[in-house]
C-alpha cells in the first residue's frame, strides 16, 4: 500500500513520523488500517480529507523507522529537482512469492485499472507508476510469476488474453477494491 498510494514522512507539526495512505476507496483504507493494527499494534488512526480522496494516518516513529529499513523512502514522485527518490520494492518481497502476490494485489488495487484495448478488443491491466526503478521492479515481479508485460512511460501494462487471465488467476485485485 505504501509504495503505491502511501507515504512515510516526518510531520513537523507533530514532531514525529507519519505513515499515511491516501485513496478514494474506503474499503482499501479500512484494509490498511486493519493491517497496521495486525502488524504493528497501531489502532489510533487520524483521517484527513484531501480533494476527492481520504488519507488515513498513523503517527509512530518506531513503526516508520522499522518500515524504512525495507525501503529508504516511500515517496515515488520526483523531487522538485527532477530526481527520483530511491524507492524500492524490498528484496524480502521480490524473492518470496508468498509475499510478492499480496504486495502486487495491494499495489494494483491502489494504482491499477482494467481497460479495453480498442486495437485488439481485448482487456488489458495497467498499473500507474512514474518512478522508473519501481516500474522496472513491478515488471520483473510480474515476469517472475510468468505474466508477460511491458513497461511504458506511465507504468506497466499486461496485455493479451492469456496474460490478463494469468493476472486474474495468480494475483487479481483485492476484493476491497
Amino acid at each position: 500500500f505504501l509504495l503505491s498510494d502511501g507515504s512515510i514522512y516526518f510531520d513537523k507539526s507533530k514532531q514525529t513520523y507519519c505513515i499515511q495512505l491516501t485513496n478514494k476507496v474506503d474499503a482499501l483504507l479500512e484494509k490498511f488500517k486493519d493491517l497496521m493494527q495486525e502488524c504493528f499494534g497501531l489502532n489510533n488512526p487520524s483521517y484527513n480529507k484531501c480533494s476527492n480522496a481520504l488519507s488515513i494516518r498513523f503517527f509512530s516513529k518506531k513503526v516508520a523507522l522499522e518500515l524504512m529499513k525495507y525501503s529508504p523512502t516511500y515517496r515515488t514522485l520526483r523531487f522538485p529537482t527532477g530526481i527520483f527518490p530511491p524507492a524500492i520494492i524490498p528484496v524480502e518481497i521480490l524473492e518470496n512469492p508468498e509475499l510478492l502476490v499480496p504486495f502486487l494485489q495491494a499495489y494494483f488495487s491502489c494504482d491499477g485499472s482494467v481497460l479495453l484495448d480498442k486495437r485488439t478488443s481485448h482487456y488489458r491491466v495497467e498499473v500507474a507508476c512514474v518512478h522508473p526503478l519501481l516500474r522496472k521492479q513491478l515488471s520483473q515481479a510480474l515476469s517472475s510469476l510468468e505474466i508477460r508485460n511491458r513497461i511504458t512511460l506511465k507504468g506497466v501494462v499486461i496485455g493479451g488474453k492469456a496474460n490478463v487471465r494469468l493476472f486474474a488467476d495468480k494475483i487479481r485485485f483485492l476484493d476491497e477494491s
